[in-house]
């Protein structure tokens, strides 16, 4: 027995470490409540494994009264750009290619279920994309919009609005101190192209998207700010 006992204690051990919930460190990590309150979104982000590895990333959706684990929940594949309806959000592919697009068209449209809600997806060939960098100094969240005052010396004070999805509040000591409204989706025909002659073929379409990375100049509380529809990093 005094030999067994010792034996026994390591495959105990061994059996708590290799049943224990792995943990990681995400360096994004997002969560939003559908409009029904039923269904939780979590979108992450974290390093790959090795130093030249490519980073893991994803969009999971999990019932309310499930407890997160990566990889356990239902995929949502593509970028989160709005809720169209309480029960139908819009989801955007994207295709880089050498290929230019022939025009500003979606190259597909699809329909699929998840939870409560339809997730509508669809696909474009992207050929660019664009950043907004800005200050700002008030948010307010209605049922279905977020409005947000951006200021600037060149062009003072003025709102911008953006219906809810794809919104991205971090919040820090009971304050938030970021805003990311990401996946805007702009088309055109302005786009300008150099061929591998060295020219340029100009009023080529253009298809792409505008991140818009938004800093507050004071403290602004977010307790009277709704959480659904919202992704909220605490």
């Amino acid at each position: 027995m005094l030999r067994l006992f010792p034996l026994f204690l390591i495959e105990l051990l061994f059996y708590s470490c290799s049943s224990e919930k792995e943990k990681f460190e995400y360096y994004r990590f997002g969560k939003q409540v559908t409009p029904s309150g039923k269904y939780v979104i979590y979108d992450y982000a974290r390093f790959g494994p090795m130093a030249f590895s490519s980073d893991i990333s994803a969009t999971e959706v999990f019932s309310i009264s499930e407890t997160f684990e990566e990889g356990k929940g239902t995929r949502v594949d593509g970028a989160i750009a709005e809720w169209l309806s309480d029960d139908t959000l819009l989801v955007f592919n994207f295709r880089s290619e050498l290929q230019q697009p022939k025009d500003t068209l979606p190259i597909k449209t699809e329909h699929y279920r998840v939870g409560d809600f339809i997730v509508k997806s669809i696909n474009y060939k992207s050929n660019s994309g664009g950043r907004v960098i800005s200050d700002f100094d008030s948010v307010s969240i209605t049922q279905d919009s977020i409005w947000i005052r951006l200021v600037s010396e060149a062009k003072g004070r003025r709102i911008i609005s953006f219906p809810l999805g794809g919104t991205y509040i971090k919040v820090k000591s009971d304050t938030i101190n970021h805003i990311e409204v990401s996946t805007r989706l702009h088309k055109s025909m302005d786009f300008v192209y150099k061929n591998p002659d060295g020219t340029f073929t100009s009023d080529l379409p253009h298809v792409g998207t505008t991140r818009y990375d938004l800093t507050p100049v004071k403290k602004i509380s977010p307790l009277s700010l709704q959480e659904k529809k919202v992704f909220w990093e605490k």
